[in-house]
């Protein structure tokens, strides 16, 4: 498991109840970046991750906007704070022909963003004559290493499928295996991404067994490993 630590702890209690022994080796952390949110005419917000909604600061400011949300993590997370989702898809590739079909007109977004990510959302809304102020209010910072009980796991080969849920956090996990000399022990065992992007990376570097969730969302991608890694003979990791 490569999430960051707190999203790492919640996915292992999910793996546990469908017979996984989890192994956590978060690959990020993720911190606030303390960046302000600008004042101004805004017509809506844009989020793309849960942490953009819980660390912007003085994001109380433009809770009358409508907020359009990728991913129901991130609304889910909108609504905690607050926040009335309007529009939410799973990924940056659906939920933008919907926001422009919802603002035909040009719209102004306040997009609560990371400091590490995809250009899709942006340059789509600017193509189409969008104005997008993207304040990274977020940082996802790289590990030096794996998990010390990662690598003894991987050693012994114990380690039966690994899960990505980010295009980053792939790039920065085959470069630490790599660094621990573990990457051709990986290249054995079967890999699920959570959508086609996130997987690029596995393609590039040719991991031979790649699978990608149906719909990019952590329950497709667990219903996923369920399906094709689960053991009947014992919990696996």
């Amino acid at each position: 498991m490569l999430r960051a630590a707190d999203d790492a702890t919640r996915t292992a209690e999910k793996l546990r109840a469908i017979g996984f022994i989890p192994v956590l080796s978060p690959v990020l952390e993720i911190a606030a970046t303390g960046a302000q949110l600008p004042q101004g005419a805004y017509d809506a917000l844009l989020a793309s991750s849960a942490k953009g909604v819980e660390l912007a600061r003085g994001a109380e400011a433009f809770k009358s906007l409508p907020l359009h949300a990728v991913g129901e993590k991130t609304a889910h997370a909108a609504r905690a704070h607050g926040f009335h989702p309007h529009v939410v898809a799973g990924n940056a590739e659906a939920i933008l022909p919907r926001l422009l079909a919802r603002h035909p007109a040009p719209t102004h977004f306040l997009y609560l963003a990371g400091r590490d990510r995809q250009q899709t959302l942006e340059a789509g809304l600017k193509a189409a004559g969008h104005r997008v102020a993207a304040v990274e209010v977020y940082e996802a910072r790289a590990a030096k290493a794996l998990s010390q009980e990662a690598v003894d796991a991987i050693a012994a080969g114990e380690i039966d499928a690994v899960l990505h849920y980010s295009r980053r956090s792939v790039e920065i996990f085959l470069a630490l295996a790599k660094a621990a000399g573990s990457l051709e022990k990986m290249r054995a065992i079967p890999h699920f991404a959570l959508s086609q992007e996130v997987a690029q990376p596995l393609f590039y570097d040719n991991i031979p067994s790649v699978g990608v969730a149906e719909r990019p969302d952590e329950d497709h991608l667990l219903d996923l490993l369920a399906s094709e890694a689960f053991n009947a003979h014992g919990p696996r990791k």
